[in-house]
């Protein structure tokens, strides 16, 4: 094969193949957040980083790619079919329910998806309504699946709006207004001092531990602090650890995910409703004629309209499954909670230099070298409630032994260490 002959085939299969790799991103990005949370997929989340940054990218060049092929509409070389995968990459603009920021910055950014929304849409729009020529049992197809794609994509800044820092900021300074007597530290200290000797553990106690307050730097009001002491002290060691690992996959979701956004009232009717729309498209084209089309353009629609509306189904059921108890129990482990994972550097292993030779070899440059050290030598330990139980016991010993007024509290809120020092004469 001549190089001529492969830019022919890649003028002819360019579309095809971003449309399909953008497909197979949003896959990806779907099943990121067991990549991202679970310790043994750790590895799998440069992965989940790559299609977050490249999703967006792959969408949008093969918008491009699909707009500028405007050169060839003279020649009748566009397909009504190829002009219908417009809507399908708005889609894929839109992310995936998963994951909507990779870090806690990206949360801040809402204001430039906000931009690249109205572009892009426009761009779509453009491209459809200039060079639309089928039939019309696609052109509701179309229709549909823009509808589908504007909302998608309006749900990305959003979910990116309500997790950003300002706006969790202003939803936690609501949700925390003091009920009945605000009290000072002295007042604070000395109703906790008393109320915590008289808790007892409670096996029939349900109640949710609030921890979002806690990311938002934002001084909590003692009489809130005094119901959630409690609340954790009338729970017994595993279930207070378990109440626990819910609050940090429930902040993970707000932080990382479009989950919060998803839970509104308009949320929950948009995650009703959307899903039908892509069946409903799907139908359409399926029902449709497909005389004078490519086969190859029909089999990529056929593929981007069923991969669209399976994602979409997937996503209902686990939220639907989630609600019923013997699969909400299950899909609650793998998705709501929190592992019980520590991370642990190896610190011998490193030392005697029992690396990956060949990678090492291959990492020339000093931030490769860092990077694999960083990532090889880390092991994951399930210490995790065994630290949450040794906690809670300092807690208790702090308010039963040593807390008895303000200046207590300060100081046994600055120990770093010296208990343990004392205890074991050795360590120091």
């Amino acid at each position: 094969m001549g190089l001529s002959s492969a830019m022919q085939w890649w003028e002819e299969w360019q579309l095809r193949i971003l449309v399909l790799a953008s497909c197979f991103i949003q896959y990806v990005l779907f099943f990121s957040l067991w990549m991202r949370k679970a310790p043994i997929l750790r590895r799998l989340r440069v992965l989940a980083w790559i299609a977050y940054i490249g999703g967006d990218a792959m969408a949008i060049y093969a918008l491009a790619t699909l707009f500028n092929r405007q050169k060839h509409t003279w020649d009748g070389e566009i397909s009504a079919l190829e002009v219908l995968w417009a809507p399908v990459l708005l889609i894929h603009l839109g992310g995936q329910p998963m994951m909507s920021a990779y870090s806690l910055e990206d949360n801040e950014l809402w204001k430039r998806h906000t931009v690249i929304l109205v572009s892009q849409v426009t761009v779509a729009l453009y491209v459809f309504c200039k060079w639309w020529s089928g039939e019309k049992m696609l052109l509701a197809a179309a229709i549909l699946l823009f509808v589908l794609g504007i909302i998608k994509f309006a749900q990305k800044p959003w979910a990116l709006r309500i997790s950003s820092f300002n706006s969790m900021q202003t939803s936690c300074t609501k949700s925390l207004l003091p009920e009945g007597l605000i009290y000072s530290l002295e007042e604070y200290v000395q109703a906790a001092k008393k109320c915590v000797p008289e808790t007892k553990v409670d096996t029939q106690y349900e109640e949710e531990i609030e921890s979002n307050y806690m990311f938002v730097d934002q001084s909590v009001p003692y009489s809130f602090r005094i119901a959630q002491l409690l609340s954790f002290l009338k729970l017994e060691d595993k279930r207070a650890y378990n109440a626990l690992m819910v609050c940090l996959g429930d902040t993970f979701d707000i932080l990382y995910t479009k989950l919060i956004s998803s839970f509104t009232s308009l949320g929950i009717v948009l995650l009703l409703l959307l899903p039908f729309l892509a069946l409903a498209s799907m139908v359409l084209f399926t029902t449709s004629h497909k005389d004078g089309h490519n086969e190859k353009d029909i089999l990529v629609t056929s593929i981007l309209f069923s991969c669209t509306t399976v994602l979409e189904f997937i996503f209902l059921c686990l939220v639907l499954g989630s609600q019923i108890p013997c699969v909400g129990n299950f899909v609650n482990k793998y998705t709501r909670l929190w592992h019980g994972m520590v991370s642990q550097y190896n610190i011998m292993s490193f030392c005697v230099r029992k690396k990956p030779t060949i990678l090492m070899k291959l990492a020339t440059f000093n931030f490769l070298k860092e990077f694999i050290n960083h990532h090889w030598y880390i092991e994951h330990i399930p210490i995790a409630f065994q630290i949450t139980r040794l906690v809670r016991q300092h807690v208790e010993d702090g308010w039963k032994k040593y807390i008895r007024d303000a200046a207590s509290y300060r100081r046994f809120n600055e120990l770093r260490g010296q208990w343990a020092i004392r205890r074991h004469h050795q360590l120091g």
